[in-house]
């Protein structure tokens, strides 16, 4: 490598090391981590720095069978320009309405963009609401990032616990006995 590049890279090491350690505060407000006197924000109203969309949502799980539970799903960007597309995915046996699955919004400044989703299973198990956001700003540079929500229908299944039986030893760790079968090759 050249003497160009090494100094490329320490001067970029210098800037990044260099930036503000702040932390978000409850009313999202970025301070200095020394100079704080608010609340660190909860991790649904923390904002990923450099991320490219804040995704927040309502969902109170889990749902009875056939129970029907609408969810609003809000998006924030720190983008004042550009497109926002967003493409939901719901597993095989997840119902979703409206059947609306792509959604493209024009940015504003500080604005939030909400769908709401109504989901539902007529069948128990453990469903995902796949989102995909993707952002394209004035300059048509794309940035994207995928969220899930677990959508519980039912009571959830229990692992099974095995054919082995659990007990304690001296020092009172756990231990499951569990039967094995064990062989060996000897080379002659």
């Amino acid at each position: 490598m050249t003497k160009t590049t090494y100094i490329s890279i320490l001067l970029t090491s210098l800037v990044l090391g260099a930036c503000d350690n702040g932390t978000i505060t409850a009313s999202g407000d970025a301070a200095a981590s020394g100079n704080s006197t608010g609340e660190k924000a909860s991790p649904s109203k923390y904002l990923k720095p450099g991320a490219a969309v804040d995704f927040q949502h309502n969902f109170k799980g889990p749902l009875d069978v056939g129970e029907k539970q609408t969810v609003d799903l809000s998006f924030r960007l720190p983008h004042i320009a550009g497109q926002l597309a967003i493409k939901l995915r719901a597993d095989s046996d997840l119902i979703t309405e409206p059947a609306t699955t792509d959604y493209v919004f024009t940015l504003g400044d500080n604005q939030v963009y909400s769908i709401q989703q109504t989901v539902s299973a007529e069948v128990m198990g453990k469903y995902y609401l796949k989102i995909f956001a993707e952002v394209m700003d004035p300059q048509g540079q794309i940035k994207t990032r995928v969220f899930a929500i677990a959508v519980q229908v039912g009571e959830p299944t229990s692992k099974p616990d095995g054919s082995g039986s659990v007990i304690e030893n001296s020092s009172g760790e756990r231990l499951i006995l569990m039967p094995a079968q064990e062989t060996t090759i000897s080379k002659k």
